[in-house]
């Protein structure tokens, strides 16, 4: 099997009707981000297409692919993906090319590898689960109150835990947190997110306030180049760090975090970390060194069905998140990802990530096709 073409389709989808854009990183606008899309289609000469919507990046994800990554694939037989992996990851030298485009195209890759096979993506990377702890992942809202009634109410519908995307003040975070625990009592686990929005000394008192109230762990407090202050909480909180999202380099970059402890778990995911492959190793990476990795997801139903299957694979993971409301985070897709009464989010039965483009959406409204 041999790859003739990789269609691209950028699209600029509509926001649910009741709904706004809501903001994150610190009262961030959003709206690119849960609307901006590019669907992939990788072609074969026997009729199997490998397929994903980006989780962003529209056009200019689109202009990244064809100019650089698209003259690469053709030819080449789709069974040979870390070879193209690594062709593909050459072109990020000086950030040529950027490892969000590599990993949208490797998603797409395992996807047409795992229906050539007639099998789920999970079952070919070796199957651990095929369902997964949900948590409910918020934005950022304006109240205390609107955090406390959101955390209950994806509590009472049966959700394994839920993160706050704090607003990334010091002074006001502490409150937050602790109106949220108070109302969803001790047992229910709660996470934060700062997205990196602390300096160090205010990581550090938050972090503490955190500890005595019993959160599960402390998200990017500190931007990811800030080793010195991630090592430095690491070591003085007993709260985990949670960090390495978005740092470069994919898995390449991982160890010097986890050989130094500058992260107590590990986060990635196939967006961010250049595709399902290195996600893979990272988590092996983690395993070795004994720690968790938790897997980041976005606002595609696609790329989350990928980050899901993925999940299912790894022994050192726990939670599937879902960014919440769910109706600005599932766009794209024919079906949305599975999740039961009881908070476990259900793998998609395939062939390959068993997810479809819905492309009658793509084409209403789509923006360019290169």
């Amino acid at each position: 099997m041999k790859i003739t073409d990789v269609r691209l389709v950028s699209y600029r989808a509509q926001l649910p009707k009741g709904y706004e854009a809501p903001t994150l990183y610190g009262g961030q606008s959003i709206a690119a981000y849960i609307t901006d899309f590019l669907a992939v289609q990788i072609q074969t000469d026997e009729g199997l297409t490998g397929e994903v919507v980006s989780a962003y990046g529209g056009m200019s994800l689109a202009h990244s692919i064809a100019d650089r990554l698209r003259p690469l694939l053709i030819g080449k037989d789709p069974a040979y993906r870390e070879q193209i992996w690594q062709d593909m990851w050459r072109k990020d030298r000086l950030n040529y090319t950027t490892q969000f485009a590599i990993g949208t195209v490797d998603v797409a890759l395992w996807d047409l590898y795992a229906k050539s096979l007639n099998e789920p993506l999970y079952k070919v990377l070796g199957a651990v689960r095929d369902k997964v702890p949900v948590y409910a992942s918020s934005m950022e809202h304006p109240t205390i109150e609107d955090f406390v009634r959101e955390a209950l109410h994806y509590k009472d519908i049966g959700y394994q835990g839920y993160k706050l995307h704090v607003w990334g003040d010091a002074k006001r975070d502490p409150a937050l947190c602790t109106a949220v625990r108070e109302a969803v009592g001790d047992d229910f686990p709660l996470m934060v997110d700062v997205a990196g929005n602390y300096s160090q000394i205010e990581a550090l008192k938050v972090g503490r306030v955190l500890e005595k109230l019993d959160y599960l762990w402390f998200e990017e407090p500190l931007r990811e180049y800030d080793l010195h202050g991630q090592r430095m909480l690491a070591d003085k909180l007993d709260i985990p760090i949670c960090g390495l999202e978005i740092a470069p380099g994919a898995m390449i970059s991982a160890p010097e975090y986890i050989t130094t402890r500058a992260v107590d778990i590990v986060r990635g995911d196939v967006s961010f970390k250049g595709g399902v492959g290195p996600l893979k190793k990272m988590a092996g990476l983690a395993e070795s060194f004994g720690m968790d990795i938790e897997v980041h997801t976005n606002a595609s139903t696609l790329i989350d069905a990928a980050n899901l299957h993925v999940i299912a694979s790894i022994p050192n993971t726990t939670y599937f998140e879902q960014l919440v409301p769910e109706q600005l985070f599932t766009l794209g897709g024919v079906e949305k990802i599975h999740i039961d009464d009881e908070g476990f989010a259900h793998v998609p039965a395939g062939p390959g990530i068993g997810a479809q483009i819905d492309w009658e959406m793509v084409e209403r409204y789509k923006v360019a096709e290169l």
